[in-house]
């Protein structure tokens, strides 16, 4: 698969190792036309052609990060605009939320993001429908899959939306408000009136028929639904797969319910467990699921099957110390790492995690020998095996789950999508530090940790 691009200038990643679906391997990564090409540069094809070459020695290439669950960062939140610290209320505006989507992408690119998913949380239709039109309207004047000589992308992609709060379990709410969740109904869907931005849906699968037949409509449409904040048995999970389920919405949070017992095959953790087809969302922060866990359900799902997300509020990377959003109140932990819903024990309120720090923790907690609660002992992987599976985390399965894989997203091999991050890992197992160096998107460099990818460039 090829993308065609203007062709008047590429940029050559030079002396890197990349991060392909199968191997790390030593080689150069040429950029152009819209598209990966592995091996040594040719020389320019005319006289006006100019190479921008970037040494890269030492550092690692892999496919931009995609993250498929994120509500906001740094004082912006999808569903109702722009936080004020000082009126302490949020600007729903047209242009808070062109300022908003304008801060997301040229942020996220330092997170090592090339692409994203905005999502939603339990909030009146009316308003609903309010936020989603102003993604429809980003998206029509920013179309995420323009090719890079129609509309050169300025910084992180986004695909679409997520709806997570309005066909939860009320009873599973957690950290979003019960008295904004409806049952299963498309009626409800279509109030929406979404205009095709919404790429994926939470319905969960505990209202039985009403569910499936939601979620049978909805993947007719073309739709990606998952489950999330659920008590389903796992009866009801098996024939939401069959009715289309794909994926289970921050699994083991939210809450997700569970049974010891073997009525009904268990409960959803069970159900989930036991459907090698669904993929799982992880929030990789080492405290929405403890890393002894992260390695069990690996070990039973397949890193194949495990999607690295944020989660990450408007209160992410700010300074706030208090939550209040869409009549939920949370605190901040003294350390700024944990949000935590007032009055509701042990229920976390979304995150304060970047895409780059869950890739991180999950390099560092693969490559160490790790206690499980289930499995004794999860060995250590070498640091190869464990950058490969990280990358499929965090970039390639997501883009397999949303569809963006058809369209080239999601690897580093000939032909892809040239949208990646050239990462600097240094360090031993268990204590890598790895930062973002250099991120890519439609083959062009959007941010660059020196400040200037020019820096680094020679003209060939």
């Amino acid at each position: 698969m090829t993308h065609t691009g203007d062709g008047e200038a590429r940029w050559i990643l030079k002396g890197g190792q990349a991060v392909t679906p199968d191997a790390v391997l030593q080689t150069d990564v040429v950029l152009e036309k819209g598209a990966v090409r592995l091996g040594a540069a040719a020389p320019p094809a005319g006289a006006d052609a100019a190479d921008h070459v970037v040494d890269v020695s030492g550092k690692y290439i892999l496919p931009g990060f995609v993250d498929i669950h994120f509500h906001g960062y740094r004082l912006f939140d999808f569903t109702v605009g722009m936080y004020d610290p000082k009126s302490r209320s949020f600007d729903s505006s047209a242009d808070a939320y062109r300022e908003g989507f304008a801060l997301l992408e040229g942020l996220l690119p330092s997170f090592g993001v090339t692409g994203l998913f905005v999502a939603t949380f339990a909030y009146p239709i009316g308003e609903l429908r309010r936020c989603l039109g102003r993604l429809r309207e980003h998206m029509n004047d920013h179309p995420p899959l323009s090719g890079p000589a129609d509309a050169p992308a300025a910084g992180t992609r986004i695909h679409g939306g997520l709806l997570e709060g309005t066909f939860l379990n009320p009873g599973m709410a957690g950290a979003q408000n019960p008295e904004h969740v409806f049952p299963p109904s498309l009626a409800t869907f279509d109030a929406l009136e979404d205009g095709g931005s919404l790429r994926l849906v939470n319905v969960v699968p505990d209202f039985g028929e009403k569910s499936f037949q939601l979620t049978r409509r909805l993947t007719e449409r073309g739709i990606v639904v998952g489950a999330g904040h659920t008590d389903a048995t796992a009866r009801q999970v098996r024939e939401a797969v069959q009715a289309g389920l794909r994926y289970v919405i921050h699994f083991t949070n939210g809450p997700t319910g569970g049974s010891y017992k073997p009525f009904e095959g268990g409960g959803a953790v069970e159900g989930i467990l036991r459907s090698d087809e669904l993929f799982a969302e992880l929030i990789a922060d080492g405290y929405h699921v403890n890393p002894a866990y992260v390695r069990d359900i690996i070990a039973r799902k397949g890193a194949g099957r495990i999607i690295a997300v944020t989660d990450a509020i408007y209160a992410s990377g700010s300074d706030l110390r208090e939550l209040d959003i869409g009549g939920v109140k949370g605190r901040v932990s003294e350390d700024g790492r944990v949000f935590s819903v007032v009055g509701k024990k042990n229920t976390l309120f979304s995150s304060n995690l970047n895409m780059i720090q869950a890739f991180q923790n999950l390099l560092n907690w693969q490559t160490v020998e790790l206690e499980g609660i289930w499995h004794r002992r999860h060995p250590a992987l070498p640091l190869e095996e464990a950058l490969l599976r990280t990358a499929g985390m965090c970039a390639a399965n997501p883009c397999r789950l949303a569809g963006l894989a058809e369209e080239g997203f999601g690897r580093v091999a000939d032909g892809m999508r040239p949208d990646l991050v050239v990462l600097d890992v240094r360090g031993e197992p268990g204590s890598f530090e790895v930062e973002v160096d250099m991120t890519l998107v439609d083959g062009r460099p959007v941010y660059a940790r020196d400040g200037e990818a020019a820096s680094r460039r020679s003209r060939a």
